[in-house]
This record gives structure tokens, C-alpha cells and sequence, in this order.
């Protein structure tokens, strides 16, 4: 390999499983466009703004899920490093694992964490499809566009998807980082390529339904087919005791970032329903067409993060922090410098639209607007890549800070929705995240980076 090539890749930190994440969001960034098109030819403006709701509708999964799958892959990742040192201790001693005490422990703990992490999602699966059916119909109650069969099916679709998280999660820290991120890659294919033939075929709103079954099908084949020999060694351990207890390994970081999720998703999840409901389906339109791109941009700067996140936990279970802070270092400048150069490039592409015809700026935001939605987004990015650090040490997450950035901003956001509809969303969505969540955030990180016996084992 090229040496210029080499050292440009080393630098941003490439390896199969950055690969893997990044094409999964090219892709979607790329794609993108071209559902847009789809969208415009096969749903008119009001259909358009009921189409983003849905989507808003479904993603309050967020509040079932909880944050609880980055605990997962916390916890796995430790559990993982504890198994790794025990087999290198029984490779030493020239001993079978399965006669190693200290293997047999940490697989069982693992084992635990299975068990347990399947039961929670199992029911928070099923009061999920209750709880957004409800909340979805209440939403939509006043459009006219027919929304009630697409939602009924849509939804105890994505709830599949909820129940087979944790196991997903459980891979990814365990050391199956390529292959989580690889059958992502092909999910966001195959969710892209369904939605595409769906509308084709004229089914519109259905397009969503086959979106989530997609989801769900590819979660599937990788727990009960690519690794369910992964799943079975650990369950067929038999009854023996682990020091793992869900009450209180996972619980006391549980709510935490059960609280912190729950309330950033109410402040910056809900901006085309908040429009929808209080204005109309039209004016929601150009703002969840705009959210569908700014999103696939925050999830490639994201990926650098989301990559080295198990990496991370892993250098700090095997006791490695100066090592963790120095990937970690890497991975906040890369990633930054990447999401302001997304939405930089955003703002000029949308401030080239007249160019291309009159009707279409219509579908989008406009520059300004875009501009604020950059302004939150870089905030939300940096408080992100503080608490994916804090989490990897299996500390307690910065709950005090964050409820200070959220609770302010969803105030603001959903008062500017009510009265201002799309600018007084975004206006509150910059501001509030830009001058509660940031300062209150970094302050408490650093606090934190101070007191390393905060870190609770």
C-alpha cells in the first residue's frame, strides 16, 4: 500500500468495521436523494409531511429502548475482556476453558446479561407497540390522509426490531464488530431498495411497513442463524452463579441514561409531528425532507464514534485508559471536523436549488433554517461523544448536565413549534442546545476527567 495512503488511513482510524459503518451511512446519505425523488413522484405535499410523522410516530422506540443498548455494549465489551484474559491464562497453564474458575464466571456473567437484557426487551417490545398505536393515533387524528392501516402494521413491525436489539447490542461488545456493522451495511440496503420498490408500485404510506419488516428480517437472520452458535454455548451453561446482577450492574446506569434519552428524544425527535399537529401536514413536509438528510450526516460523523466505542470500553476493561484517551481524542477531532463539513456542504447544495427549478426549494428548508439545524446538531454531536466516553469506563452517565441541555431545549422547541411552527423549532433547537447543553455538558465531562474514581466497576 501506497505510505501517503497508509498514513491517511491510519490517521482517521480505518479499519473493517469503520468500512462497514461508513459505507452503511454513504449509502444512506446517498440514497437519500434518491428516495426523495421517489417521494416527490409518488406522494403528494400533505402525504409527504404524514410520511415523516410516521417515521416520528415509530421512532419513539428511543423511549423503550432507553439508551440501554449502549449499557449493553458496554457491559459486553468488559465481560469479553474478562473471558479474553482468563483463556490466556488457561492457554499458559495449559488448562481446558471450561475448567478455568475465572472463564467460567465471566461466561457466565455473560450468560446473565443475555437473559436478562432479552426479557427487558421483550416487554418493553410489546408496551411499545401499545404505548406508539395510541400516541400515534391521538397524533394523527385530525389528517385526512390515510394513515390508519400503514401505522397499524408499521409499528408492531419496528416493535421485532426492539425485541431483538439487545442481542445485537451483546454481539458488537462481545468482539463481533465486523459482523454487526456488515449486516447493517446490508438492513440499510435492503430497507432502502423495499422502500424504493413500494413506492414504484403506487403503495405509498406502505412503503414504511416493509421498511421496518426489512429491519427486522435482517436482526433475525444474524441471532438465529449467522451466531446462534455465539448464543447457545452461554445459555447451555447450566444453572451455575455469576457475580452478574441486572439490579445492580445495569440498573443504576439504566435509569440514568433512561432519563437522559427519554429527554433528548422529546427535545429533538419530534419537530415534524410537533409541526404536523399544530400547523399542517404541508408545512412539515420541507422540514422532514431536510431532518432525512441532516440525519444521514450526523450518523457518518457519528459512525467514527459508534466504531470505536466498543474499542474503547475494551481498553478500559483490560485497564488500558491512556490508550482509551488517546483513541478516544482521535476519534471526537475526526468526527467533528467531518459533521461541519457535512453540513457545510448541505447549506451550499439547498442554496443551489432555484437553480434546478422553481417547485423544488419548496421541498426543502431554506438555508438559514439549515444553518440552525447545523448549529444544534454540532452541539448534540460534541455532548454525544463526552457521554459515549463516560460510558465506556462503565461510569454513571452526566445526568445532571444533560437534563440541563434537554429539559431547556425541549421547552423551547416544542413552545416555537406551537407558535412559529418550523422556525420556532429550529430556533429553539439551536439555542437550546447550543447555550445550555454544550457549556453544562463540557463542564461536567471535564469535572469528570478529573475524578477518575468516579468510575464505577
Amino acid at each position: 500500500m501506497n505510505p501517503m495512503l497508509q498514513n491517511i488511513l491510519q490517521g482517521l482510524q480505518w479499519d473493517k468495521t469503520l468500512a462497514y459503518a461508513l459505507l452503511t451511512r454513504c449509502w444512506q446519505a446517498l440514497s437519500g436523494p434518491v428516495t426523495i425523488i421517489f417521494l416527490i413522484g409518488s406522494l403528494d405535499l400533505p402525504e409527504q409531511g404524514i410520511y415523516y410523522a410516521i417515521i416520528g410516530i415509530v421512532g419513539i422506540q428511543a423511549y423503550f429502548e432507553l439508551g440501554l443498548l449502549n449499557v449493553l455494549v458496554s457491559q459486553s465489551s468488559h465481560t469479553a475482556a474478562a473471558m479474553d484474559l482468563a483463556l490466556k491464562t488457561a492457554a499458559k497453564q495449559d488448562q481446558d476453558p471450561l475448567q478455568n474458575e475465572q472463564w467460567l464466571v465471566a461466561a457466565s456473567r455473560m450468560r446473565d446479561l443475555i437473559q436478562s437484557a432479552n426479557r427487558w426487551f421483550s416487554s418493553a417490545a410489546l408496551l411499545y407497540a401499545l404505548i406508539a398505536i395510541g400516541f400515534g393515533w391521538l397524533t394523527l387524528s385530525d389528517s385526512q390522509t390515510g394513515w390508519q392501516k400503514p401505522l397499524l402494521a408499521a409499528i408492531p413491525a419496528a416493535a421485532i426490531t426492539v425485541a431483538l436489539a439487545p442481542s445485537i447490542s451483546i454481539l458488537e461488545g462481545a468482539g463481533f464488530r465486523d459482523l454487526v456493522y456488515r449486516f447493517r451495511l446490508f438492513q440499510m440496503l435492503l430497507g432502502s431498495i423495499t422502500v424504493w420498490l413500494a413506492l414504484v408500485f403506487g403503495l405509498k404510506l406502505w412503503a414504511l411497513v416493509f421498511a421496518s419488516l426489512a429491519q427486522a428480517l435482517v436482526s433475525g437472520y444474524v441471532i438465529f442463524f449467522a451466531k446462534r452458535d455465539f448464543f447457545r454455548q452461554y445459555l447451555n451453561l447450566g444453572a451455575r452463579d455469576s457475580s452478574f446482577k441486572w439490579m445492580r450492574d445495569v440498573v443504576p446506569v439504566q435509569w440514568r441514561i433512561a432519563l437522559i434519552s427519554a429527554s433528548f428524544h422529546f427535545a429533538t425527535q419530534f419537530f415534524t409531528i410537533i409541526v404536523c399537529k399544530f400547523h399542517s401536514d404541508s408545512e412539515a413536509a420541507p422540514l422532514g425532507m431536510t431532518l432525512s438528510i441532516s440525519t444521514a450526516i450526523q450518523m457518518v460523523a457519528l459512525a467514527w464514534v459508534q466504531t470505536k466505542y466498543p474499542l474503547i470500553a475494551i481498553h478500559h476493561g483490560e485497564g488500558k485508559r491512556e490508550r482509551a484517551g488517546t483513541l478516544w481524542r482521535h476519534t471526537a477531532l475526526v468526527s467533528t471536523v467531518l459533521l461541519s463539513l457535512g453540513f457545510g456542504t448541505l447549506i451550499l447544495l439547498i442554496s443551489c436549488l432555484p437553480l434546478l427549478g422553481e417547485t423544488l426549494p419548496d421541498r426543502f428548508l431554506k438555508p438559514g433554517q439549515v444553518a440552525l439545524l447545523a448549529i444544534g446538531g454540532l452541539a448534540n454531536h460534541i455532548a454525544a461523544i463526552q457521554g459515549f466516553y463516560v460510558l465506556a469506563m462503565k461510569a454513571k452517565p452526566l445526568l445532571a448536565a444533560s437534563l440541563f441541555g434537554s429539559i431547556p431545549t425541549a421547552v423551547l422547541v416544542w413552545i416555537g413549534g406551537y407558535y412559529f411552527s418550523t422556525n420556532g423549532v429550529l430556533v429553539g433547537y439551536a439555542v437550546g442546545m447550543g447555550l445550555f447543553l454544550v457549556p453544562a455538558h463540557t463542564w461536567a465531562y471535564i469535572q469528570f476527567r478529573k475524578n477518575p474514581e468516579r468510575v464505577s466497576e
